[in-house]
């Protein structure tokens, strides 16, 4: 909920600051407008009074010209008043002759310029526009036109203007708000998908309907949600192999630790004969040798699994089949099982010395599966190593767990011939190494064929 109140407050943030930048761009264009507008108006009402007061002050000009000077104060009152000119205001000398203006002749004596034709004054709340005329004999006319409705009209417009630009920010902040909304709302889905995932539920994925960056974002979200699922999978998997393992090793060590200590206890406390004695001697003496062997197996299988670098060369087949025949020979004359060893031509590409104990893995496994009077062929075909037995063969049920470390298809049997189930498990770390697999057929009563390749 609290990712929700989050997801809100961008979106608000996006909104305002959107809406803020529309706002303040749209003010400046308006206060650019209003400025060319104003001057514009202001410029067509001087101009419009400009002329009206020429006019006035050419016409006043001629009529002063045809009077005394003795007349010209009662005459310019009289010329004024019968027009009914309330926008003039005329002194003479500092002293006014005629003044019906909201202005006062002082307020205009420090204002006229040299060169300047008019000014603005603000008076009795109006805004007003004087033109001074210099009449000659003293005699200065200021001509009044009141320009307050064009300021009125500059200032609604204004507000118009900000009034529109208000609008429009609102409107766009109303549409950007609704437009993240919607566009926002995959993030959301993501955000809960988050969630899920990190409470456990590594299934949980996301809708993959929109073509844009949200939606790229979406199917990266799903794969790495698969890829997550997929390595807890094999974390799970890595740890329930572990605990099988740890479970098969404490099973395998329990059975000659319990030999060895109980001769141990026995020949401590109880009076033996020599035959006995010597008989419990040795069986401690073969249980200690097959923890040596496990202790030795369960190295190699922790050293293979730790991806050190090794000295690979080109190996002859043929030199791999001689070994196996040369290392595995004893052992199968022992159980009556003829070795078989037929042509290898070809190289391999690893380590001489761990691929000797891959395909010897494979034979002592042949040896130990097949009835006395039975054969063991060891050859190469199309660059493959191949061991074939007829022996008892293997249940399809079996097939995928025989490369597990301590797991044998007959436990009792294997016991019996010394196996320990980590022969295949070291034969498959080796070959993982070499970048190489082995594949196996069999069936129950028609023995087994390994073929190991380069994939």
């Amino acid at each position: 909920m609290r990712e929700h109140r989050k997801s809100l407050k961008l979106r608000t943030r996006i909104a305002l600051i959107a809406g803020a930048v529309i706002l303040l761009t749209a003010l400046l264009n308006d206060w650019a407008l209003l400025g060319i507008v104003r001057n514009a108006f202001f410029e067509q009402a001087r101009l419009a009074a400009a002329s009206e007061s020429a006019a006035v002050f050419r016409e006043y000009e001629d009529f002063l010209s045809h009077l005394p000077e003795t007349s010209a104060v009662p005459q310019t009152e009289y010329f004024f008043k019968s027009r009914a000119d309330d926008y003039t205001l005329v002194t003479c000398s500092g002293e006014t002759w005629y003044n019906r203006t909201v202005l006062d002749a002082a307020q205009l004596a420090g204002r006229v310029r040299r060169g300047e034709d008019s000014f603005r004054l603000t008076a009795g709340g109006r805004s007003l526009l004087v033109f001074p005329k210099d009449m000659g004999g003293g005699i200065v006319a200021y001509r009044v036109a009141d320009i307050t409705e064009v300021s009125l009209r500059v200032y609604r417009l204004g507000a118009a203007l900000i009034g529109i630009s208000l609008g429009v920010a609102a409107l766009a902040i109303f549409a950007l708000t609704w437009m993240l909304r919607r566009s926002l709302k995959p993030l959301q889905a993501l955000s809960e998908g988050a969630q899920a995932i990190a409470e456990g539920a590594y299934d949980r994925r996301v809708a993959e309907t929109r073509g844009d960056e949200i939606g790229a974002l979406g199917r990266d979200f799903n794969r790495m949600a698969r890829a997550v699922e997929e390595h807890i999978g094999e974390v799970e998997a890595s740890e329930e192999k572990k605990t099988r393992f740890m479970a098969a090793l404490t099973h395998e060590m329990k059975t000659p630790l319990t030999a060895i200590s109980g001769y141990a206890q026995t020949l401590r406390t109880v009076r033996l004969s020599e035959e006995d004695r010597a008989e419990a001697l040795e069986t401690i003496a073969e249980e200690s040798r097959r923890l040596d062997r496990l202790a030795k197996k369960m190295s190699h299988l922790l050293e293979l699994e730790r991806d050190t670098e090794l000295p690979f060369e080109t190996v002859a087949i043929e030199t791999l089949l001689e070994a196996a025949q040369r290392i595995c020979g004893a052992a199968a004359e022992a159980h009556g099982v003829r070795l078989l060893v037929g042509e290898g031509q070809g190289t391999l590409w690893g380590d001489p010395d761990l691929l000797t104990e891959v395909l010897v893995n494979l034979t002592e496994n042949a040896v130990r599966a097949s009835p006395p009077g039975g054969a063991v062929r060891l050859y190469a075909e199309d660059g493959s190593l191949v061991v074939e037995d007829e022996g008892c063969g293997i249940p399809p049920e079996e097939l995928a767990k025989i490369t597990e470390p301590f797991y044998t298809v007959d436990r009792s049997r294997s016991r019996q011939n010394g196996g320990m189930g980590l022969g295949l498990a070291i034969t498959t770390q080796i070959l993982r190494r070499h970048g190489m697999e082995m594949e196996i057929d069999s069936a129950p009563g028609r023995g087994t064929k390994v073929r190991v390749f380069t994939i």
